[in-house]
């Protein structure tokens, strides 16, 4: 039986994201898209032909998205009229501190980097538009995950993955450690994702109170010590605080209800 249009294109954008992510096979991609391989393999040639997908260079056997992704992304972007709002704020942020700072947002399969502004200094965190980071391990991922109920649920439908020895991999550990986030007003990730990094992040809510993105700063760990890091929130907060009020927040922020079954540490193991 023919695969009805709905589930074909969901499968379709499925696929993007996961070559977004990085190379992929077709027999793990067909694991992961739950279809049958000989559809995998359809698909591959459909997105390759269209310019979206092509042979890896790296790894034989393997396909990749190609920039023509990266291309309709940056049209979005600019169209984009929070993105305009936060770049002067992302500026002013990077200039504070003189390390690279960034604009995030949620996204599916991890938080989405819309705008990087590399600090001024020799040694410095290259800016990678468009990246990909997991919630769980990163600064901005702990400040979105701090206030959305709906973030946390869906990181803790899968095993939280360890990256250093310092990433936060028990349940219960994360969920102390996003209750320290709502206190503090920021997030920190001490060489959680990379051992080369240190960063801080704080949210911006928007006319609802919701949080909707996070401004940050990553640095890199061979300058920048623990010790420095609330410095660096403190700065991280103060420009989060004033993007948040240009984008009409003026209230208390909703509030993150972590008490349903589903969030709850216990029962996930």
């Amino acid at each position: 039986m023919a695969e009805d249009e709905p589930t074909h294109v969901a499968r379709t954008l499925r696929c993007l994201e996961l070559l977004a992510l990085g190379p992929q096979s077709p027999p793990g991609l067909a694991a992961a898209l739950g279809a049958h391989p000989r559809t995998v393999r359809r698909l591959l040639a459909q997105l390759c032909e269209l310019g979206y997908a092509a042979e890896s260079h790296g790894e034989r056997g393997y396909f990749e998205a190609t920039l023509k992704l990266v291309a309709l992304g940056g049209h979005v972007v600019e169209r984009t009229d929070v993105v305009r709002l936060a770049f002067p704020y992302i500026a002013r942020l990077r200039n504070a501190t003189g390390e690279a700072a960034h604009f995030s947002v949620p996204a599916e399969a991890g938080v989405l980097h819309l705008i990087q502004e590399t600090g001024p200094s020799v040694v410095m965190v290259k800016p990678r538009w468009g990246e990909l980071v997991p919630y769980h391990a990163t600064a901005s991922g702990k400040a979105l995950l701090a206030y959305r109920a709906d973030l946390y649920d869906r990181v803790l439908a899968q095993p939280l993955a360890r990256f250093t020895a310092a990433t936060i991999t028990e349940p219960a550990d994360l969920l102390l450690a996003l209750a320290e986030v709502r206190e503090a007003g920021y997030a920190t990730d001490d060489q959680e994702f990379d051992l080369d990094l240190r960063c801080v992040a704080a949210p911006v809510f928007d006319h609802t109170g919701t949080v909707t993105a996070c401004v940050g700063v990553s640095a890199p760990a061979s300058r920048v010590g623990t010790e420095e890091l609330p410095r660096l929130a403190a700065q991280a907060r103060e420009v989060s605080s004033a993007l948040s009020a240009t984008l009409g927040f003026g209230a208390r922020p909703k509030a993150a209800s972590f008490l349903t079954s589903s969030s709850n540490p216990r029962a996930h193991g």
